[in-house]
């Protein structure tokens, strides 16, 4: 057991003000559950390929998502029935529940920190401030990742795991990874649903399903549970707002979006966003098929600094619990 509440966590290096602040993800509390189980593989292509063999991947772009922005595709034909999108998306987030703490996946993180310092003195020749010499710092890994889900007394419980795999770039990246991050669709659980304002923008597509927009926003006479960024002597609850992509029909949560409500002064925090994935996962020895995080991407604005994460999930086992009861004749005494 480490901390109480699911969090998202950076280590941000800041100003002598703030040295370190931490984005946290407070959707629940933290525990640490032992596993007994075999594995289902799902029917997935195989990663850990060798480093040759291995696509390049595009590089990291600053491009927060923006959750206000209109959307052109939208229709209000058919009409949307809110309450009944929000229980199909309620019931979905259950069975997330239920299938994050039986599966066990690969993921590839990649990280990238981009620094700007400014001169003052443009300022005093009219020029404005001018953003000179960027320094970045960028790292990648990968991991074995488990997370142990649980439910009690209504709050949600978790811990995730990432153990290194072999000749991982940057073991130290576990310090400063996102934690929590995938499973913001919780937002839409029957604990979390009343601390947001919801509303049915309309009907669209996500990558060929039809779906509902939903945007939500922290409400304001509710105290924020779900984001909270700390330094090293406080703690900020922040409010979020979002837009989510639901499947017309099933209520799952295909992709997700947030944005802060408002910046925070205190801790010069601009920006903190995040755009998150959601795909089917077949594991044909067990006839299944569950929606599970696939891809996420987060963006945070501190300072002086930018910040992208991008996590990938591949490689997914699914844990199967077994019970097996030996009956023995008693021993002749």
């Amino acid at each position: 057991m480490r901390r109480c509440h699911l969090r998202s966590l950076t280590r941000i290096r800041g100003s002598a003000r703030n040295p370190i602040v931490s984005r946290r993800t407070a959707l629940a509390l933290l525990s640490t559950v032992g596993l007994f189980a075999t594995l289902a593989t799902a029917k997935i292509p195989p990663a850990r390929s060798s480093p040759q063999k291995e696509k390049k991947v595009p590089a990291l772009h600053w491009d927060p998502p923006r959750v206000d922005t209109p959307i052109p595709s939208l229709s209000a034909t058919p009409p949307c029935a809110l309450p009944d999108v929000l229980k199909q998306a309620g019931q979905r987030t259950a069975e997330l529940v239920d299938h994050l703490q039986n599966f066990i996946a690969h993921e590839r993180v990649r990280y990238e920190q981009t620094s700007s310092q400014v001169t003052p003195g443009m300022l005093a020749t009219g020029l404005g401030i001018q953003e000179v010499a960027p320094r970045e710092i960028s790292a990648a890994a990968k991991f074995d990742y488990i997370v142990d889900f649980g439910e009690k007394s209504g709050a949600f419980r978790v811990h995730e795991t990432r153990t290194p795999l072999a000749g991982t770039n940057d073991e130290h990246l576990n310090a400063v990874l996102d934690q929590g991050v995938p499973v913001l669709a919780l937002i839409f659980s029957p604990a979390l649903r009343d601390d947001y304002e919801m509303r049915c923008e309309g009907a669209t597509e996500w990558r060929d399903h039809r779906a509902w927009l939903v945007h939500f926003q922290q409400r304001r006479d509710k105290p924020p549970r779900t984001t909270k960024m700390e330094t090293p002597t406080k703690i900020y609850p922040v409010s979020i707002k979002g837009r989510a992509w639901i499947a017309a029909g099933s209520g799952q949560v295909l992709h997700l979006e947030t944005n802060l409500m408002e910046r925070v002064p205190m801790i010069e925090l601009e920006e903190n966003a995040y755009s998150v994935d959601y795909a089917p996962v077949k594991f044909p020895s067990q006839d299944v098929e569950v929606w599970l995080p696939q891809f996420v991407l987060g963006y945070t604005h501190y300072a002086n600094q930018r910040i992208v994460t991008e996590h990938t999930f591949t490689d997914f086992q699914l844990f199967s619990v077994q019970t097996r009861m030996i009956i023995q004749k008693p021993k002749q005494p």
